[in-house]
């Protein structure tokens, strides 16, 4: 029970005894005074009657004595008269026949007992004794006005009780506004939201208690973001170049091994661009001089339109030598598009005044390759007798199924047509090998291939020719169907960037999915997306969170970002990268950064899950560090819905 309620019931309570305590008083009061008014009346009866009566008690006059009772009786006020002589057994009487009070109910009678006013008085003549009078008073009457004092006294009593209690309701809710504030904030600070109470109430300790909880607030909101930046500096160390901050060698060579799969494959083309005279230019010029040169070749990697794409991966593996992969669908133009690249390098102010010698090479990828002998590749096409001649040496190309937009476009667009697609699931286990979820991958179906094409094939195509928006609503309306044939397991699906930024898309599923669906949907976004999202996106996630949908994010530690940016989310669980979790047994800054990120999770309330678990000595190691899922092919590989 609430404090406020708490104290309206103890007010209200006490206010309750004292009223009652006062209505009983005064009640009591109104009897005893209607009691000393019967035996006053009873008292004035008897005397006055006695005194008229004396002459024909002499004479015994039976009548005149029975008239001046009656008259005096059928006032109505009298319950018995009676004159009774001394000299013999003879008697004048009246007595009331019927109920006491016939208004008023028998419990209130029984309740409230009047005393019985009675008076007797002496009839004589000089010294002798004639007979005894007595008069009793009939209550009747009494207690019908003591029943209307009660009713008006409890009705009163009624109103004052709801004046009051309504009125120390709304005090309490005034005064105890900034208290629920309070807890609203505490709410939020345990569900790992930064707010502040903007208002300071006036009561002195409520307004000491706002201080120190917006105070508690900012140690908390500054103590995530500096654990956030710890995680993040930990993968900084280990899979990023310090100084331009791409990938390093060891971070390059997880991303190979990654791609080079089949379920993670995805086609494009690889650069290899080496500055040549690095030696030379250090031995020329300061190492401030040169290394701004290197950070000037990183930032147009990471800025030129032609890699603006999640997918693409930049590494600075030694010296002068860097790498580049785009995804890219590989038709007629791809090469131009490479050589534009090439062009802007070599163009690039401090190359030109340096006279940085820049050697570029190029390779288009269709198929899965080695990936040592993808480098061995580039490394012979960097060093051919052209290499020196040329701007940039792009390998031979060789034939393939899909090698231009229009023959994407037109698959594409024909998937979407006639839905031509598949669904697969993969399970999702809490440490103890239970089923927690299913996520859910999609396929296209290509009539020219024996097997659907991987996501990781088609869905850069799909997401280059702006098409992202129409295949998450084929997806999410095929996965409906399968909904409401198992309507207890837990769905995640991962939704693109374009479409979590599109109002159209938002606005759709907002009102598409049922309560039933919503309730079974952890909706799920790269780190990239979430990096990406507007301010309109993300108060759109937090109206869905509230609605009941869960928000999962993945790729957790490829965007770059400090990792405290996370708490602006309302976040169920979030994913660490496959090339993070691949031999982590063996891998001690992998087992640290997961560590890490487990603590981050866990510190927003939100579960972690590992991804890309293959071997058993993996799952064991994750299971040490308190993971709370895993996914992989060593688990269990997507099934066909």
């Amino acid at each position: 029970m609430s404090i406020r309620r708490q104290l309206a019931m103890g007010i209200s309570v006490l206010l309750l005894i004292i009223m009652m305590g006062n209505m009983w008083t005064n009640i009591h009061q109104i009897k005893h005074h209607f009691e000393q008014q019967l035996k006053a009346r009873a008292d004035e009866t008897a005397t006055t009657l006695a005194l008229s009566m004396t002459q024909s008690a002499n004479l015994e006059d039976d009548a005149v004595l029975r008239s001046m009772v009656d008259v005096i009786f059928d006032r109505g006020y009298f319950a018995e008269i009676r004159f009774d002589y001394v000299a013999n057994d003879r008697f004048v009487a009246r007595y009331a026949v019927g109920e006491l009070a016939p208004d008023v109910p028998a419990w209130f009678v029984n309740w409230m007992p009047l005393y019985a006013a009675v008076s007797s008085a002496q009839v004589t003549q000089g010294w002798q004794q004639l007979g005894e009078l007595s008069v009793k008073l009939h209550a009747g009457f009494v207690y019908s006005q003591l029943w209307r004092l009660v009713k008006a006294e409890i009705a009163w009593f009624a109103l004052m009780l709801f004046l009051s209690v309504y009125t120390i309701r709304i005090l309490l809710n005034w005064q105890l506004k900034p208290l629920k504030e309070i807890l609203q904030l505490a709410e939020d600070l345990a569900n790992q939201q930064y707010a502040h109470i903007e208002k300071t109430p006036k009561a002195p300790e409520l307004a000491r208690l706002v201080s120190a909880m917006n105070r508690l607030s900012d140690r908390l909101h500054a103590s995530a973001i500096a654990h956030g930046e710890t995680v993040r500096q930990l993968q900084v160390d280990s899979f990023s170049d310090q100084l331009t901050q791409l990938q390093n060698r060891k971070g390059w060579d997880q991303f190979l091994n990654d791609w080079m799969k089949a379920d993670g494959f995805a086609p494009g083309w690889v650069m290899l661009i080496q500055l040549e005279n690095l030696q030379n230019l250090n031995q020329q010029y300061s190492k401030a001089e040169v290394d701004e040169l290197l950070m000037q070749i990183a930032l147009l990697l990471k800025t030129d339109e032609n890699l603006r794409h999640e997918n693409v991966h930049l590494a600075r593996t030694s010296g002068g030598e860097f790498w580049v992969f785009c995804p890219d669908p590989l038709d007629a133009k791809f090469s131009g598009r490479i050589t534009q690249l090439a062009s802007h390098l070599s163009s690039l102010s401090l190359v030109v005044q340096f006279n940085g010698h820049l050697k570029i090479a190029a390779l288009p990828i269709y198929e899965v390759v080695a990936p040592s002998s993808l480098k061995h590749q580039l490394d012979v096409l960097i060093h051919s007798p052209n290499a020196d001649n040329e701007t940039v040496q792009i390998g031979k190309i060789q034939n393939h199924t899909f090698t231009n937009w229009v023959h994407w476009q037109k698959k594409l667009s024909q998937a979407l047509a006639q839905k031509q697609i598949k669904l697969f699931a993969q399970p999702v286990f809490n440490p103890a090998g239970e089923q927690i979820q299913q996520e859910i991958h999609c396929r296209l179906v290509d009539n020219e291939q024996n097997e659907p094409l991987l996501a990781g094939f088609f869905w850069p195509m799909v997401d280059k020719l702006n098409l992202s928006v129409q295949f998450d609503r084929l997806i999410i309306d095929r996965w409906r169907e399968h909904v409401l044939h198992n309507p207890t397991s837990d769905w995640v699906l991962n939704i693109s960037g374009k479409s979590l930024n599109d109002s159209g898309f938002r606005h759709w599923l907002k009102e598409s999915l049922s309560e039933v669906e919503i309730k079974h949907f952890i909706m799920e976004f790269s780190e990239f997306t979430l990096v990406h999202s507007s301010e309109q996106a993300q108060q759109w996630l937090r109206e869905m969170v509230v609605k009941g949908m869960r928000l999962s994010v993945d790729h957790v530690g490829t965007s770059g970002r400090s990792f405290g940016f996370l708490a602006r989310f309302p976040l169920y669980q979030g994913k660490i990268e496959r090339r993070f979790i691949r031999n982590i047994d063996q891998q001690k800054e992998h087992a640290c950064f997961v560590s890490g990120m487990v603590q981050v999770f866990h510190g927003q309330k939100a579960l972690c899950v590992a991804e890309g678990v293959e071997t058993e000595h993996e799952q064991r190691a994750l299971n040490g560090l308190n993971v709370d899922g895993l996914m992989g092919y060593g688990l269990g590989k997507p099934q066909a819905l």
